[in-house]
């Protein structure tokens, strides 16, 4: 399946990979609604991206990064913008692709790990994108990886099929093209080469198959994890109702 990036990019300065899941159908005949908004880091942001942000209805930002990656690259204050901001870290220790000192296993193992480790950052997703009055946009560094789980967990919540969940998840590669040059320097730092990096921006649909089918063999489906999560089925119905128009 092939899907567009311009219908559902948003425009901010600066940010990358801001997108909508949207406009998709859903098992129900029906589609997603825009409320959820995934993203890469918002440190960039100037104050008319975040102005942006107000004006497209946003009014709580999710951030998936470690404490570390969070005073490394520190987000402009939402709040006078009317925004909140949660810290929900997916991981403290650096579990990222970037971060994994032995041989990379593969994406598709890692989001796997992200699953469990992340468990409280997911609850807080599926409960406060529930419960919030506006948009929610939740993101982590790049907006691939953890997010990326994020995303597939609300696409197959809301009835999304697997085919369109691993489309979205793929769209992040040409997005992600700005920001190499950037990370670059940083990732030299850390050892990085300039192909390893490439590697590591890279988005292959097996990566997001892989964790599709670690979902579906552990917990059944976005909902089963929820449900052993804890997410209560008032929480759940509410997050179907948001995110199906």
């Amino acid at each position: 399946m092939e899907l567009t990036i311009t219908n559902r990019e948003l425009r901010l300065e600066v940010a990358h990979n801001v997108r909508h899941i949207g406009g998709y159908a859903t098992s129900s005949g029906r589609v997603t609604t825009e409320t959820a908004i995934r993203s890469a880091s918002l440190h960039r942001l100037t104050d008319a991206g975040m102005r942006g942000l107000a004006e497209a209805g946003v009014t709580t930002i999710i951030d998936f990064r470690s404490n570390a990656e969070r005073e490394r690259s520190v987000t402009p204050d939402p709040a006078p913008y009317g925004i909140r901001h949660i810290h929900a870290p997916v991981f403290q220790e650096d579990a990222s692709p970037v971060g994994l000192e032995n041989a990379f296993p593969g994406f598709g193992t890692v989001y796997g790990r992200f699953l469990e480790m992340g468990r409280d950052a997911y609850r807080t997703l599926i409960e406060v994108t529930a419960d919030a009055g506006g948009r929610v946009l939740f993101h982590c560094a790049a907006g691939k990886d953890r997010t990326g789980v994020a995303a597939a967990l609300l696409l197959d919540m809301a009835g999304v099929d697997d085919e369109t969940i691993i489309a979205d998840y793929t769209l992040t590669e040409p997005l992600l093209k700005p920001m190499l040059e950037q990370w670059l320097p940083e990732m030299r730092e850390r050892g990085v080469d300039e192909t390893r990096a490439q590697q590591l921006l890279a988005a292959p649909r097996d990566a997001i198959e892989t964790a599709l089918k670690t979902l579906r063999e552990k917990h059944g489906s976005a909902e089963g994890y929820a449900r052993d999560l804890g997410v209560s089925d008032s929480t759940i119905s509410a997050l179907r109702a948001r995110l199906i128009a």
